[in-house]
């Protein structure tokens, strides 16, 4: 067992290489990607004197956030697809105002998913998203997040 020592050396100084480049790759491409939210608009905040949230979250919260997709990417969510608000189980269609078509301003928050521990702002934080994903859990909640941002 002592005489694999040295040979697992290589094999942990591989995966590092590995893990160093796909991070750098990760950062260069994704950096603050995750964090982006559709906002109200100043304008709607003022005119209606609104106490709401300042950004679009879903009932779920930020277990599963809405990241939105900037107008400079092709990600696969904008602000014009947040879902109508509902009143007593029923979408705001008669007789309620739908204040979440007012969210339609897409830029980056302060938080990233799960606590702002999904990220690719720094090597760090790669490297956990990158483990994460090869260890097979919750690698399908990066893969969307990145679709919907980028």
């Amino acid at each position: 067992l002592l005489d694999t020592l040295p040979m697992l050396g290589n094999v942990l100084l591989l995966c590092f290489f590995v893990f160093f480049i796909f991070g750098i790759v990760g950062v260069q491409l994704w950096a603050g990607l995750l964090r982006n939210r559709c906002f109200l608009g100043e304008d709607i905040r003022t005119m209606y004197n609104l106490s709401m949230s300042p950004y679009y979250q879903p009932e779920e919260g930020e277990e599963s956030p809405f990241i939105c997709s900037a107008p400079r990417e092709n990600g696969m969510l904008r602000c014009r697809s947040v879902p109508p608000s509902a009143e007593g189980g029923a979408d705001c269609s008669d007789g309620c105002v739908n204040w979440n078509r007012y969210y339609n301003v897409c830029q980056a928050g302060e938080l990233n998913p799960h606590k702002g521990a999904v990220n690719f702002d720094n090597i760090g934080y790669a490297w956990i998203a990158i483990f994460q994903v090869i260890t097979l859990e919750g690698w399908v909640d990066i893969m969307y997040y990145v679709m919907d941002a980028h």
